[in-house]
């Protein structure tokens, strides 16, 4: 199997780069709908048309950076080789231990963002356990 790359940092440094592209093509394009939009709501819709085809322009271009990741072929497409090279490299995995109170910061730093998820979750899990004994330990305060 013939590769494009002949390690992880190169692959990834191409996949990246891509990536940056597709964002920047999806910014501008939503940056023409939102531009067609405009001059569609103030009544000049020959310039509301012209800027909607625009938006579709950028995004059908974006559309193309996604499947120049995947290529034809799996060995030859930018994403399949960060696979590769990832597995032939390896890597160092540093352990990461998920704790109530990071929870709590990542909710307090996030603005308390997906609050709503967090407590239909929370909610789930009660009427997971109404029907369990009740015994002290898991109704008593938390120690922090």
């Amino acid at each position: 199997m013939a590769h494009r790359f002949s390690n992880f940092a190169d692959a990834y440094a191409e996949l990246d780069d891509h990536l940056s592209t597709y964002r920047s093509m999806i910014d501008t394009a939503y940056g023409y709908a939102s531009d067609a939009r405009d001059y569609a709501n103030a009544g000049n819709w020959k310039q509301g048309i012209k800027f909607n085809s625009y938006a579709i322009g950028a995004t059908l271009s974006a559309f193309d950076i996604i499947f120049q990741l995947y290529n034809f072929s799996l060995d030859w497409s930018m994403f399949g080789e960060c696979l590769y090279w990832a597995a032939q490299e390896g890597g160092e995995v540093t352990e990461y231990e998920l704790t109530a109170t990071k929870i709590c910061e990542a909710w307090a730093k996030d603005g308390f963002h997906d609050r709503a998820l967090t407590i239909a979750f929370i909610d789930r899990m009660r009427q997971l356990i109404w029907d369990e004994p009740f015994f002290v330990a898991w109704a008593a305060r938390p120690v922090l």
